[in-house]
């Protein structure tokens, strides 16, 4: 959802493990929502292109993220198009790119970085 460009993305941010941790604390609750929402953006890229999505080309990937934002997924997989799920998925998103590093996201102060922000070691 953040790709990398001339500075780092979500990935080389470890944004992923920043949603991992807080998925096994604050928000544990959530792991349902997660498991079916990530089932479903699977079997939509495999009804799409007949592979997962992780292995989509960049560009239906992004066309698929963005049917989700629109709300216009199947009806049939998301009761609201994938906007609730989309929203979740890049709320955590954005905390673990902008949030301080102790939280698992945000690797080597990558988008304080970017923005000008000094690090400030915990």
């Amino acid at each position: 959802m953040i790709p990398a460009d001339r500075d780092a993305g979500a990935k080389e941010a470890d944004v992923v493990l920043y949603i991992d941790r807080q998925l096994t604390r604050k928000y544990r609750k959530l792991q349902p929502d997660y498991r079916q929402a990530l089932a479903v953006i699977d079997r939509a890229a495999r009804q799409l292109r007949g592979m997962p999505f992780a292995q989509l080309p960049a560009e239906d990937r992004t066309t698929l993220l963005m049917s989700l934002e629109a709300g216009k997924a199947g009806r049939e997989m998301f009761a609201d198009g994938g906007k609730a799920a989309f929203e979740m998925v890049l709320a955590h998103t954005l905390q673990g790119f902008y949030g301080n590093p102790r939280h698992g996201g945000n690797r080597d102060y990558a988008s304080w970085r970017m923005v000008g922000v000094p690090p400030m070691p915990v």
